[in-house]
């Protein structure tokens, strides 16, 4: 839907919806690891014989307490600061201060909405109610991408409507989210839960990892938008925040996987069935090889007809195509090597992530700035991509070292290198194709890239089956000479 945001805004108004996506990630920080806290406490104690949750009941009341007065501190914070930020922060030409001030005011509202409904949404992540989850968020994301299309079409433009109408929908979001959790905790004893220090306590060394982690990942993920917000007129930062839609639409697809994936193979460790634990984090790591090999590698090849065929905005593309391609790299690095995180989060270790992200943060945040200033947001792309890649080839092979010694080689060369290798012949052959052919058009264009994505997932699904094939005929031709080994 952002191509028509971008076609109904402009591009300043459309800058700010940019700008509002990287505050609202950058406040994500204040969450300090609590409702990642609250999923995992969930599933670990489902698979627990015999708990008392009435624990888990009091452990949400003193997470919910510390954010609602965060959520509050968040509003009256940009509150105050949006003045300064509209006039001083953001280079803008042609919006009214008046009009940016408030929007931004309205923003931290917005954020602070969201913000206490993920809370919930990691409670409901935690209870593994993931089907009703995804049903909730399609219809919530329809409210708050779809529906406001035809408000911009028919009845206004203006900015600041655009973001009142998301302040109703993040009203709706915390309601249905806050309801559907409450009707999920088990019934127990009439008690009065408050606020209890020694609760939050006893999670806080898990609580206090997540959260250091987590803001270093924000720094990560997001140091280059926040650093170029600053840098760049707004209308060209709403060409960069295309292109970083693009790119982390990427790692948003990778979401269903960890959100099911990480309750489910916690709830395995904690009944002492590794192998089924490890088992499943392969299969899970093939499954998102499959699909973001062909997705980032199209879009890398074809970065420029990627953003003309999405948006039609001729000059967005050839701005924002040299970035794509290694931002949409480096974010398909970064999507694998987040298994080495969920290998951590299911045994309750993230020492080594902590040290991974904390060296990531070290080196990278110096990097960037330089980068911005000498060589604009292309330099920035390039030394995003150059630090994903160095890292992909150290940390993850650690990791597996100390939590599943013998894994790493196969994780590898089994799992991954297949599927890479696979998806480079077939953009090779169509890399040749678009040569030859002559494409006019948005929708030629559109129909051309799906096709390549489409046949280009299909083939790994391909190999995959072929693999498996392979891997039971090994299996079971092993049994059989054992068998006839055992009867001679």
């Amino acid at each position: 839907m952002l191509p028509f945001y971008l076609t109904y805004l402009g591009g300043e108004a459309y800058g700010l919806v940019g700008f509002f996506t990287v505050m609202g990630a950058w406040l994500a920080l204040l969450d300090m690891g609590l409702s990642p806290t609250l999923a995992r406490h969930c599933a670990h104690e489902r698979g627990l014989v015999g708990n008392d949750l009435s624990k888990l009941r009091q452990l949400l009341r003193s997470i919910e307490v510390v954010f609602a007065v965060l959520s509050l501190g968040i509003g009256i914070g940009i509150n105050l600061a949006a003045p300064w930020i509209a006039s001083q922060w953001l280079t803008v030409k042609t919006l009214p201060q008046a009009d940016v001030s408030y929007c931004i005011t309205l923003m931290g509202i917005i954020i602070g909405l969201r913000w206490f409904g993920s809370l919930y949404r990691g409670g409901i992540q935690g209870m593994e109610q993931m089907v009703w989850l995804n049903a909730a968020n399609i219809v919530i994301a329809s409210l708050r991408y779809v529906l406001v299309y035809g408000l911009l079409r028919w009845v206004t433009q203006q900015a600041t409507h655009f973001f009142e109408f998301q302040l109703a929908v993040s009203l709706v979001e915390l309601a249905v989210l806050s309801v559907k959790f409450y009707k999920l905790l088990p019934k127990a004893q009439p008690q009065s839960y408050g606020f209890s220090w020694p609760t939050l306590k006893a999670v806080l060394p898990f609580t206090g990892s997540i959260a250091y982690t987590s803001g270093l990942w924000i720094l990560l993920t997001q140091a280059d938008k926040l650093i170029l917000s600053h840098l760049l007129p707004l209308k060209e930062y709403g060409y960069y925040s295309l292109v970083g839609v693009i790119a982390n639409g990427l790692l948003t697809l990778t979401n269903p996987v960890s959100q099911a994936l990480l309750p489910r193979i916690t709830l395995l460790l904690s009944q002492g069935n590794e192998t089924a634990m490890l088992g499943l984090y392969r299969k899970a790591t093939q499954l998102v090889a499959t699909l973001i090999f062909p997705i980032a590698g199209t879009i890398a090849l074809f970065a420029n007809q990627v953003l003309f065929a999405w948006t039609g905005d001729a000059a967005a593309a050839e701005w924002g195509g040299p970035m794509l391609k290694w931002f949409i790299l480096g974010n398909g690095i970064l999507a694998i090597a987040a298994f080495q995180y969920y290998l951590q989060y299911a045994y309750g270790k993230l020492r080594l992530h902590v040290i991974n992200s904390t060296i990531n943060a070290i080196a990278q945040l110096p990097i960037l700035i330089y980068a911005a200033n000498h060589y604009g947001a292309l330099g920035v792309a390039y030394a995003w991509f150059a630090l994903r890649l160095v890292t992909f080839f150290i940390f993850p092979s650690i990791v597996h070292h100390r939590l599943a010694p013998g894994l790493h080689f196969r994780w590898l060369f089994i799992d991954l290198l297949p599927r890479l290798l696979l998806t480079g012949l077939c953009l090779t052959f169509f890399s040749i194709v678009m040569d030859v052919i002559d494409l006019q058009g948005r929708i030629a264009l559109a129909a051309f890239l799906s096709f390549v994505v489409g046949f280009t997932i299909s083939a790994n699904i391909g190999l995959f089956f072929t693999m498996q094939l392979w891997q039971k005929r090994k299996l079971l031709r092993a049994s059989i000479l054992k068998h006839h080994k055992n009867t001679i």
